[in-house]
């Protein structure tokens, strides 16, 4: 199984940003979505899930067009 390497964390709160890198290995490099300027899509899901998957399905499709 190939490791993860590099990942693109799903938010723009700095905050928030720094509590996951935390819970992450440090050899995996991260990156934030404020990097590459990207804004967050609208999160009108009914759970911190849905919007979660909302989240990571929109970062998904416009980091590949970067």
């Amino acid at each position: 199984m190939k490791k993860i390497s590099k990942l693109l964390v799903g938010t723009n709160n700095k905050g928030k940003y720094k509590e996951i890198i935390d819970l992450l290995p440090k050899y995996i490099k991260t990156h934030s979505t404020s990097e590459f300027k990207l804004k967050s899509p609208k999160e009108d899901g009914l759970t911190f899930r849905d919007n979660s998957i909302i989240k990571s399905k929109y970062f998904s499709k416009q980091i590949w067009h970067l």
